[in-house]
């Protein structure tokens, strides 16, 4: 599966079903543990991008060049 569509689908995933989780735990009555589930499942998706995708960035400037 090419990253990019790996990426999609964790974003995806990490949205919508903490969202529909969220949505009927408030229809149940649940607004706190609706709320709960929202965030853990949102953080988590946000922990796995970071993990899988941004960490392995090389996110340094050109070096050897002569300083100011």
């Amino acid at each position: 599966m090419d990253s990019r569509v790996a990426l999609g689908l964790v974003i995806a995933a990490g949205v919508v079903l903490p969202g529909v989780a969220d949505y009927f735990l408030h229809q149940a009555g649940f607004e706190t543990a609706g709320a709960v589930v929202w965030g853990v499942g949102y953080a988590s998706m946000a922990l796995v991008v970071w993990y899988g995708w941004i960490r392995p960035l090389d996110l340094t400037g050109p070096g050897g060049g002569t300083e100011p």
